[in-house]
């Protein structure tokens, strides 16, 4: 049977959180919390998750509807100077997954609106922590659930996120593959089997690739095992899912966290 291509992109992101050397992970959802979870059984045991930067001790559960009761399901809420987990996004021993509305050649990311700065044709929810992302040489990954020329573009129509700076570490994850942002630009570190049709189909961003990519045609088999030990319940397929698969994932997950929700 194949793959959901939510479990190559999670187990892949998975693995890499594992093999990063980061000290601390900044979940931003469930299926972030479900691959550091993943990462801590693949080998980064001592793997500090933080929440919404105001927590480093989260034992969370991949949900959608809990709150900080799905964030510290081990205890009493745990709450931290912010400034404690901003610190060590400075000092690059965070890793963060992130999905702006769009990511561009040098690495830019908007979060704010799609259209001409100040005449929007689409008001985002702002930049929240994308400033601090880009800038930082902590670690970075861009996931999404789509590899859109929408979402891929040449320059952001709002820079939230500024160029990164030289040496950190950018990956974007979608469904053609993992890419890595190098002083040349974006460049295939590997490709789904419909990789190099999809990068086609998104010329802005500039993806280079090349005949020596390997092709991944399954997730990490021993990522995806831990990935369904963490979350049994495959809460981190919804947001790489859409449409009417989206809204059935999401309405089971919800009944199952005690939440009925609106139809």
């Amino acid at each position: 049977m194949t793959s959901h291509p939510g479990d190559l992109l999670t187990a892949a992101l998975a693995r890499e959180i594992a093999e990063s050397g980061i000290s601390v992970y900044a979940v931003t959802s469930p299926a972030s919390a479900a691959a550091a979870l993943a990462a801590r059984e693949l080998g980064a045991s001592e793997l500090a998750i933080a929440t919404g930067f105001t927590s480093l001790d989260a034992e969370p559960v991949p949900n959608v509807t809990l709150g900080e009761a799905g964030l510290f399901t081990t205890g009493a809420v745990l709450v931290d100077d912010p400034f404690d987990t901003f610190s060590l996004l400075a000092r690059g021993r965070v890793g963060v997954a992130v999905a702006p509305a769009q990511l561009d050649a040098a690495g830019r990311t908007n979060l704010s609106g799609a259209g001409p700065p100040g005449r929007p044709k689409v008001a985002l929810p702002g930049a929240r922590g994308l400033p601090d992302n880009n800038a930082s040489p902590s670690r970075v990954w861009y996931v999404l659930p789509a590899h859109s020329p929408r979402q891929l573009v040449e320059r952001v129509d709002v820079v939230c996120g500024a160029v990164p700076p030289a040496g950190a570490i950018r990956r974007l994850l979608t469904p053609a593959g993992c890419f890595e942002l190098g002083p040349e630009g974006w460049r295939a570190l590997w490709l789904t089997p419909d990789g190099a049709e999809l990068v086609a189909a998104a010329p802005g961003i500039g993806i280079s690739v090349t005949s020596t990519q390997p092709v991944v045609t399954e997730p990490d088999t021993d990522a995806l095992a831990a990935l369904r030990r963490v979350d049994p319940y495959d809460v981190r397929l919804i947001e790489f899912s859409a449409g009417a698969d989206a809204a059935a994932r999401f309405q089971e997950a919800a009944a199952r966290e005690g939440v009925s929700p609106r139809a």
